[in-house]
Order: C-alpha cells, then sequence, then structure tokens
C-alpha cells in the first residue's frame, strides 16, 4: 500500500503537467544550476529531509521526537546555528496553542459538549433532518474547540443514540468525522494546522500573519458545499454496516441509583419536567416513592417533594451530574456530594489479598478510607441486586467508583484493586462555568478581530480561567500538547536548513518547471501533493515539512505580496486536513472506524468524491480570495 503511494507521490512531481501551464511567465532559475551549488550541507539537508519523511512513513519514533533529532542532527552539522536551532521555541505560536489548550481544555470542563449532545439530536424520521441535527453543532463547536474531544464524545452518544432509534451507526459516524473536520477550518484555532501554518507565515513575513476569521471565507463555502454532498449524495454512499438489533447490546452500560430529596434541595417544588430542563432530562427519572406509594415513570408535571425517593436510570455522565445537584443525596453514600469541576471516574476489580472481600461498602468505611464513593458493584458482568451498600463483596468484584479529585490510593491499600479504568475526567454541564468560560472565549476573539496580538489574547484569558478557578493548574498543565509543541518547534530548524542551502529552491524550481506559474495550477499542485503527503504523514507534519518549499516556490515565480504567502499556507492546511478518503488520514476518521463497523472502501467510496469536490473548490477560491498577483 505505502509503495503504490510513494509513486504516486513521485508520479505527481515528475509528469509534465507543464502542458496545461500558461503560457509566458517568470524567468526560472535552470534547476540544473541549483542543484549543482548545493554544496556538502544542501547534499546533507536533502538526504536529511528524505530520512525525516521515511522515518514520519514507517513511524520508527513518534512524530516530535522524529523532527527534534533531525533539528540536533543540523545543528551538531552546524548547518543550522545555535540561534536558529532555538528560535522554533520562542515563536509566538508555540505560546499560543499552549494557552488555546488550555481554554479548550476549560471550555470542554464546562460540560457543553455533554449538553449539547444531550439537547439537539433530532427525533424526526427524516435522515436530512437527523444528520443536521449530528453535523450542525458539530461543525460550529469544531470551529472554537479542539475536534478530537468532540468526535470522541459525541461517537458513543451517536452511537447509542442510532441503536436506540434501530439504526445503523454506520449511517452517522463519518458524517460526524466529516463535520468535524470541516467546522475546524472556518476559524484559526478550528485545527493544530491552521495555527501550525499561522505561526509559519508569522516566521515568514510578519504581514502574511492570518486574522481570526480570515480563513472562514474558504472554510465556510467548504462546509456549506460537504454539508450539502452528504445530505444529497454521501450518505446513500454510507453503508448499513451493522444490524442495530444485534448491536444493542453494546450500548453504553446504565447505572441506576437512588436519591433522597433532602432538605434545602434546589430541586423542591419544580416539576419534574422544569428539573430536566437545568438539572437532569426527566426520561433519566424512572420512579419516585412518596410516604410508601410508588410512581412509575412521572410524568413531567409531577412536582418533587422534600423527602420524596428519586430511583435513576443511566450512564456514567448523567450519574455524576446528580451527585452534583445540591441537597440531593445518594442512598448509597448520603455525605458523598461531587464537585463539578474535578469529578473522576474509576473501575477497578478486587484484588485476591484485598482486605474488602467478605465485608460491605459500610463495614469498611469505603469512602473515608479511599476517598471515592462507589456507583455499582458488578459481579461476573451482571450488576449485585440490591442496596450497594450493603453488597457483601467478593475477590474479583468490579466496582464503579466516582471521586471529587484524581483518585490516588494510599501506598498502603494499593494492592487491594487492579485498575481497569483510573481516572477518567468527567465534563458536568455547568450553567455558571459555561457563561463565564464562553464570555472570556468571546473576549479573545473580539480582541483578536480588533488587532490584538493572538499569543497576547490568549495568555490574558488563560490566566483569567486560572483566577476565576474555572481550570486547575493540574489541569492546565495536563492540557498543553507538549508532543504538538515539539514537534512544530524542532520543524522551523529544518525548514531554515532547506532555505539556507538552496534545497527549498530546487524543490520549488521542480514545480515550477512542471506546472508553470498559473495561480490555479500552482494551489492545485500544492493541495494534491500535501493532500498525497497527508496519506501517510499526519497532517501537521505534512505541513511543516512542505511549507518551507511552498513559500519559496511562489517567490520563486515573481508572487511577493502577503497575500500570496496566506494562499499557499491556506492550501497545505486546507489539504492537510480535508483528509477524507482514509481512516489514517485524520484522527477523527480513525475514532469512528471502528464504532461505526466500517471498512477500508467505505472512506474511499464517501471521501474520495467531497475529495474532489473540496479539490476543485480550493483552487477555484484561493487565488479570488487570496489574489497572487
Amino acid at each position: 500500500m505505502h509503495l503504490s503511494r510513494v509513486s504516486l507521490f513521485i508520479l505527481l512531481l515528475l509528469v509534465p503537467l507543464h502542458i496545461f501551464a500558461e503560457p509566458g511567465g517568470v524567468d526560472i532559475p535552470l534547476l540544473a544550476d541549483t542543484v549543482a551549488s548545493f554544496g556538502w550541507k544542501g547534499w546533507f539537508t536533502v538526504i536529511l529531509f528524505l530520512a525525516t519523511f521515511a522515518a514520519l512513513v514507517a513511524e520508527i519514533l513518534a512524530p516530535d521526537l522524529i523532527m527534534l533529532l533531525c533539528a540536533v542532527i543540523l545543528l551538531l552539522a552546524k548547518v543550522v546555528t545555535p540561534g536558529e536551532f532555538l528560535r522554533g521555541f520562542s515563536e509566538e505560536i508555540i505560546f499560543s496553542i499552549a494557552m488555546l489548550c488550555v481554554i479548550v481544555r476549560a471550555m470542554e470542563m464546562s460540560g457543553i459538549l455533554s449538553f449539547i449532545t444531550e439537547h439537539v439530536l433530532a427525533k424526526s424520521r427524516n435522515m436530512v433532518i437527523r444528520l443536521l441535527s449530528i453535523m450542525i453543532p458539530v461543525g460550529v463547536s469544531s470551529a472554537f474547540i479542539n475536534n478530537t474531544p468532540i468526535v470522541l464524545l459525541m461517537t458513543s452518544v451517536v452511537r447509542s443514540w442510532a441503536l436506540e432509534k434501530k439504526l445503523s451507526p454506520s449511517k452517522f459516524l463519518i458524517p460526524l468525522s466529516y463535520a468535524a473536520i470541516l467546522g475546524g477550518m472556518c476559524t484559526l484555532i478550528g485545527t493544530s494546522s491552521t495555527l501550525i501554518v499561522d505561526g509559519l507565515l508569522r516566521h515568514e513575513d510578519s504581514a502574511s500573519t492570518l486574522s481570526f476569521f480570515e480563513i472562514s471565507r474558504l472554510g465556510l463555502p467548504l462546509c456549506l458545499m460537504g454539508l450539502a454532498y452528504m445530505l444529497t449524495i454521501g450518505h446513500r454512499l454510507l453503508p448499513i454496516r451493522q444490524d442495530p438489533t444485534s448491536a444493542a447490546a453494546e450500548q453504553t452500560q446504565e447505572f441506576t441509583t437512588e436519591f433522597v430529596v433532602s432538605n434545602g434541595c434546589e430541586l423542591i417544588g419544580k416539576t419534574v419536567g422544569d428539573a430536566g430542563k437545568k438539572h437532569f432530562r426527566h426520561e433519566l427519572l424512572i420512579e419516585i416513592e412518596r410516604d410508601g406509594q410508588l410512581f412509575d415513570s412521572p410524568s413531567p408535571k409531577e412536582v418533587i417533594r422534600e423527602g420524596d425517593r428519586l430511583v435513576f436510570a443511566g450512564d456514567i455522565q448523567n450519574i455524576a451530574e446528580l451527585h452534583a445537584i445540591e441537597g440531593l443525596r445518594s442512598m448509597a453514600d448520603p455525605h458523598f456530594h461531587l464537585d463539578v469541576t474535578s469529578p473522576h471516574f474509576s473501575e477497578v476489580v478486587i484484588s485476591v489479598i484485598s482486605p474488602l472481600a467478605g465485608k460491605t461498602l459500610k463495614a469498611a468505611d469505603f469512602r473515608n478510607r479511599y476517598g471515592a464513593s462507589v456507583l455499582a458493584v458488578y459481579r461476573q458482568g451482571v450488576r449485585v441486586p440490591g442496596p450497594v451498600g450493603d453488597a457483601i463483596l467478593r475477590a474479583g468484584d468490579t466496582l464503579m467508583l466516582l471521586s471529587k479529585q484524581p483518585w490516588q490510593v494510599r501506598d498502603a491499600y494499593s494492592q487491594d484493586f487492579y485498575y481497569m479504568r483510573h481516572n477518567e475526567e468527567l465534563s458536568l454541564f455547568s450553567p455558571s462555568r459555561f457563561a463565564i468560560c464562553s464570555g472570556f472565549l468571546a473576549a479573545m476573539i473580539g480582541a483578536v478581530m480588533m488587532g490584538v496580538p493572538l499569543v497576547v489574547a490568549s495568555v490574558a484569558v488563560a490566566l483569567l480561567l486560572l483566577v476565576t478557578r474555572m481550570i486547575s493548574l493540574r489541569q492546565a498543565r495536563s492540557s498543553i500538547r507538549w508532543s504538538l509543541l515539539v514537534l512544530i518547534a524542532s520543524s522551523f530548524s529544518l525548514g531554515i536548513a532547506l532555505q539556507n542551502t538552496g534545497v527549498a529552491d530546487a524543490f520549488a524550481e521542480l514545480i515550477l518547471h512542471t506546472v508553470g506559474s498559473s495561480p490555479t495550477l500552482l494551489i492545485g499542485t500544492l493541495f494534491i501533493v500535501t493532500a498525497v503527503v497527508t496519506g501517510f504523514v499526519t497532517n501537521n507534519a505534512a505541513v511543516l515539512l512542505l511549507f518551507p518549499i511552498a513559500a519559496q516556490t511562489v517567490r520563486l515565480a515573481g508572487y511577493h505580496s502577503p497575500d500570496a504567502l496566506k494562499a499557499v499556507g491556506i492550501c497545505i492546511a486546507v489539504a492537510a486536513s480535508c483528509s477524507f478518503a482514509t481512516p489514517i488520514g485524520y484522527q477523527t476518521n480513525m475514532i469512528v472506524y471502528g464504532p461505526g463497523g466500517y471498512k477500508f472502501r467505505d472512506y474511499v467510496k464517501v471521501g474520495l468524491p467531497l475529495t474532489i469536490l473540496t479539490f476543485i473548490l480550493t483552487t477555484y477560491l484561493i487565488p479570488i480570495c487570496w489574489p497572487l498577483h
């Protein structure tokens, strides 16, 4: 498979497309003269460039380590100076991306993604409306929040929703991934590829930096085109890969928990329907017990009173949100109240040497001893019936735990459990936290649109989020994608080496001698090359490898305006992100690959026409929106 892709890549560079080029053009230096002037540093850089590319394809090491190793080799060989080596680590884009990671994590922790997924999925039987209810919210969210967590969360929600409706999940998960990809191309912070390109543009020419919504000139038409394609043609090409009836057992694990409405509870006096609008989905409430009377499937008009025993059924996210309601006490653990700022979920198995075996949770004083509350006890895959606190535990039992903070078992108890899922952080929806985080995000966007540098605005907002305790210092540190920062910072050394040694000139001349200097052909060629390279390296690595060559190509073609640099940068960012035709080209495609039961050919069948449409629209619009002349 890789050999055929490499062959295609070489052919794209060598096939004489100049027969389609416009006559005339600028005086391009002879390729042979440029190659002859390389010297040993030039040939060393060529070999290292190809070796780096091969290492990225073969996945010998993580991409950030490969790029860092490449930069260190260039430094040791004196192809770049120590100052040039360190330049990438002091670029504004590094700090901007780090701060944006913190801001995005704070938005995720406000629970907005969970809120969206529970309130937007359509109840209609119309396929178009169902797709719209998934693709529009995901596309809008992806413009401001990293699309990976959005797709991770939505995949399980959409899958469960589809199975509940007796529909095949494969009809909805590829559209979910595509919506996230397309939405991310509408703003500067929508994808890491556009942020990287902005940093590279800033490094080349400070006048070529992108404004916050500038890329939406291309991104918005691409979104509308992608939406129209999926609603008319694309969804008809999607397979019915799984039988929803046979897959019904795979739905998200549900828990049944009991709560008592205590004095001062904020639910007192509200109807089930009103409480469901703010605190929980009313369909989660399956029973109310009041003065010995049972109300099964209570009406939305039923009023909640003090002393009511409420029985809920839902997944871990739903149950965690109930634990955070003031005055609603769990019957299994009345003194446990969850903090919405840092809830965590763990799944553990009682070990054979654990002192818990043969005891109940109450007798073991579990919460005080271990610092977590038990949601449920499972034995051989079946939930142990009766009150959780009264169940006699055995070795091999599985405990579902909630904790207020990251769950750390003291060394004395570290042998008591085998860890299945440890410290999965939950995002509980909080209207006040969402309002504050959204306000800060809107202020940052407004400041950037008014000319404040992104690095200044993002640092200020990240500090405000820390000061207002919307995110803790520990959560902020863990949110930063350090591997991405190392990848970007290290790549600047390779870009400098390609330019200083004349290698970028040689690649640029090869492209110009092949296709000429027509703006449309240049943009089209760069799009195709980037799309092919992205087929076997990550999208960020493709951007970092190809941008120096693209920038030199546009300069040698005689285009020196800031818009010319923006044009090739945006082209590369879009081509690297729009990997619709394979599951391996973009991480969101990979996320839905298994849950949707897809095969490789499904992506080709649905994604290849969309890739071609994206190519056509991109090569048409970029020269109009950012004229090269």
